[in-house]
């Protein structure tokens, strides 16, 4: 950002200083050279603060500035260090995300209800304007009845009009005529010679109907209970073995023990991210039950179980 230099008090000093010098050259520019080290100063009256300054390097310094009023312009310089307006924009930064609505604040309690003002006074009843005149009766007149008309003569009665020609016989109908009445059924002819015996098989006979169930008969004496017992034994192993790029864990049953089921574990608690994959899991004799994994992290403990009997 721009120091906010007010360019007012900057002229006015600069204008101080040409007016100064003005009698040695009104028309050429005035030109001062700082020692090293040093600068163009311009003090308050008896010397005690300074006003102004443009050190040999550059700098320029107002030092009044700060006890300045106020004022709402910018000051800015371009690529050549000279001093004007701001451009439009400058200075100020972008708008900021307009933030959230507020809550909505609780609705407050109802005021009481007004006092219902006082009924006004009824308003006296006017006076009763006279009743009009009432008008004539008018007459009522019939019209009479209008004669009846003479009856027209009878017009005479038209001659009868000629023949007309006979039309022309129809061509023979295409539709057939309706059907005959069936005529009596002829004597019946002499009986036939034998013929020989057919080669085809007759009809199959009617499938005779099923025979009724016979009756249940009864139940068998339930048989005595065995006096065997069964007890299984879980047996565990966490000893691995490499095998074809697997890590195999093999729990194995006791002596004269064979296996009923069996089962695997790890205690790799994000087999996810660590990549411990279980690749199978199963018996691999009547005695052992074998679990295989795919392991990524030797730390983790895994351990295959096998319950005998």
């Amino acid at each position: 950002m721009k120091p906010t230099y007010q360019p007012r008090y900057l002229f006015a000093v600069l204008g101080a200083a040409y007016a100064l010098h003005a009698p040695l050259a009104l028309a050429a520019d005035l030109s001062f050279t700082p020692p090293s080290g040093g600068g163009f100063v311009i003090k308050s009256p008896g010397g005690a603060q300074e006003r102004f300054r443009v050190q040999g390097t550059g700098e320029v310094t107002v030092p009044g500035l700060n006890g300045a009023p106020t004022a709402n312009n910018l000051t800015c310089f371009d690529g050549a260090g000279r001093l004007g307006p701001c451009a439009a924009g400058i200075g100020s930064g972008a708008t900021g995300a307009t933030g959230p609505t507020g809550a909505t604040g609780p609705t407050g309690v109802a005021g009481p209800t007004g006092v219902t003002g006082a009924a006004g006074a009824t308003g006296a009843m006017g006076a009763t304007g006279p009743a009009g005149a009432t008008g004539a009766t008018g007459a009522s007149g019939t019209g009479a009845t209008g004669a009846t008309g003479a009856t027209g003569a009878t017009g005479a009665t038209g001659s009868t009009g000629a023949t007309g020609a006979t039309g022309a016989t129809g061509a023979d109908s295409t539709v057939p005529g309706p059907q005959g009445i069936q005529g009596v059924q002829g004597v019946q002819g002499p009986v036939g010679p034998t013929g020989a015996d057919s080669t085809v098989p007759g009809p199959q006979g009617i499938q005779g109907t099923q025979g009724i169930a016979g009756p249940t008969g009864p139940t068998g004496a339930t048989g005595a209970t065995g006096a065997g017992t069964v007890t299984l034994t879980t047996y565990t192993s966490t000893d691995e073995t490499f095998t074809n790029n697997w890590y195999n864990v093999t729990a194995t049953c006791g002596a004269g023990k064979t296996i009923v089921t069996g089962g695997c574990n790890t205690t790799d608690g994000d087999p996810v991210s660590r990549g411990d994959v279980l690749g199978a899991s199963y018996p691999s004799s009547s005695s052992t039950w074998v679990c295989k994994f795919a392991i990524s992290d030797p730390q983790v403990t895994h351990t295959a179980f096998a319950m005998c009997q």
